[in-house]
């Protein structure tokens, strides 16, 4: 089955990145900048229920 990947750039992907979810930084060994966040896991499970 799978999931779903979509690559794109997200609308708020900032907040997303910084909400707590699993990310991927990259390591620097290309042009992008080391630390930047190049993905977020953004899956229901994964989300804080209040």
């Amino acid at each position: 089955m799978g999931l779903k990947v979509s690559v794109r750039r997200a609308e708020g992907f900032d907040e997303l990145a910084a909400g707590g979810l699993p990310v991927v930084r990259d390591a620097g060994f290309t042009e992008i900048a080391p630390g930047s966040c190049t993905f977020v896991a953004d899956v229901p499970w994964l989300r804080v229920r209040s």
